[in-house]
């Protein structure tokens, strides 16, 4: 019994901690990451009315119990199904249809605030003949639906992603994976019901591992979501799509066309009105696609839709570097940028560094010391 309360006391913790930091801390909050936060909140509230109720509070305190049997899990995949969509600028993000999401929790809010106004409240009474069979009924119809729609929107939000025009998004790995987590945990969840059912595993031993899956989600969420990608605020947020298809192309477009539109002539010369470096350009300057640590000189090009030595040729004739200098070189405007921002100034170079798109302190040193003259301390010590 220690155990089981040890285990829901660090989940319920770790949830809300975390959760709030990704609502309220400056370096994570954003319109879109509120979602996040949001979800991860109510699989905290969730594992504390599970707590709760393991130490008998609803019982002993029935007037609230009202709180525990709303059925808070069907906001939990709604929450990440809008982030999700949201993180991609897919079309259906504006959408007003999307509030008919929230359907199934109004549903759930009704009928367990009437069975508890009349059950424990005893404000009134229902003279129905067959009243507990119908409660019966819409209970199990409740229970039924809030596993099937935890699968219905993480299925829908994965079948989003596994389109052609998302698949060189550079987090489109991590949403796929979070797809993957909430299925399991969803999974999981059945089939410790189902063995509780046949074997009578017993209410301990299937909180505890419902308890440790929660908090392990939660710790990967904020750890390789928010540390590893770095899914920050708005101004930091690394790549956006374009919307509407006009820069990413989707499989159908790519074969409708030729592989590469443009010959390679090693005598042809560039210049910054070229139209496929003006597309770059807004690529760099507007999205920020050289804060992915992972892009590459393939994935712009794909994105471009022409071949990687074409590219690599006009970025060498019109900028005269490399293109990983030529990358690099965005991501250290970025990095002097935060450095000479004092809300940065909690934050370590090497923090920094990574923000911008480094993948290595030793990257982002030599790079920078070889565009600047300077060491990153040495900068920020010459200019603040």
């Amino acid at each position: 019994m220690e155990f089981v309360n040890l285990i829901l006391l660090i989940s319920v913790s770790q949830g809300f901690v975390f959760g709030f930091a990704i609502l309220f801390s400056p370096f994570f909050k954003s319109t879109i990451n509120k979602y996040l936060g949001y979800s991860i909140l109510i699989l905290t509230g969730l594992l504390l009315n599970v707590y709760l109720d393991y130490v008998g509070v609803f019982e002993k305190y029935t007037k609230i119990k009202v709180l525990y049997d709303i059925e808070w899990i069907f906001l939990f995949p709604v929450f990440f199904f809008l982030y999700i969509i949201k993180s991609i600028n897919h079309d259906l993000g504006e959408s007003k249809k999307l509030h008919w999401l929230y359907l199934p929790f109004l549903f759930s809010v009704v009928i367990n605030v009437i069975f508890n106004l009349e059950q424990v409240y005893q404000w009134f009474s229902f003279s129905w003949e067959y009243k507990e069979l119908v409660y019966e009924w819409i209970f199990g119809v409740q229970e039924f639906a809030y596993y099937t729609y935890n699968f219905l929107l993480t299925i829908w939000a994965y079948i989003i992603l596994k389109k052609g025009k998302y698949k060189y998004y550079p987090n489109i790995l991590w949403l796929k994976r979070l797809c993957i987590w909430i299925f399991f945990l969803a999974t999981s969840w059945i089939i410790i019901d189902i063995v509780d059912m046949i074997f009578d595993i017993g209410y301990e031993i299937g909180i505890s591992i419902i308890c440790i899956s929660a908090s392990v989600f939660i710790f990967w969420v904020v750890y390789y979501g928010i540390y590893t990608l770095k899914l920050t605020n708005d101004q930091k947020n690394s790549i956006r799509n374009v919307k509407n298809g006009s820069l990413l192309l989707d499989d159908k477009e790519l074969s409708a066309k030729k592989q590469y539109n443009e010959p390679i002539d090693q005598y042809t010369s560039f210049s910054e009105d070229n139209r496929y470096f003006q597309k770059l350009e807004v690529l760099l300057k507007k999205d920020c696609i050289y804060r992915d640590p992972h892009l590459s000189q393939e994935t712009i090009a794909k994105i471009l839709n022409i071949s990687s030595g074409y590219l690599s040729q006009i970025v060498n004739d019109i900028t005269k570097k490399n293109f990983t200098a030529y990358i690099n070189s965005y991501r250290i405007k970025d990095v002097k940028s935060m450095i000479l921002n004092t809300e940065y100034d909690k934050y370590s170079l090497l923090a920094i560094g990574l923000e911008a798109g480094f993948k290595s302190k030793t990257t982002f040193y030599t790079s920078f010391k070889k565009e600047t003259g300077l060491t990153p301390s040495q900068f920020k010590s010459k200019h603040k």
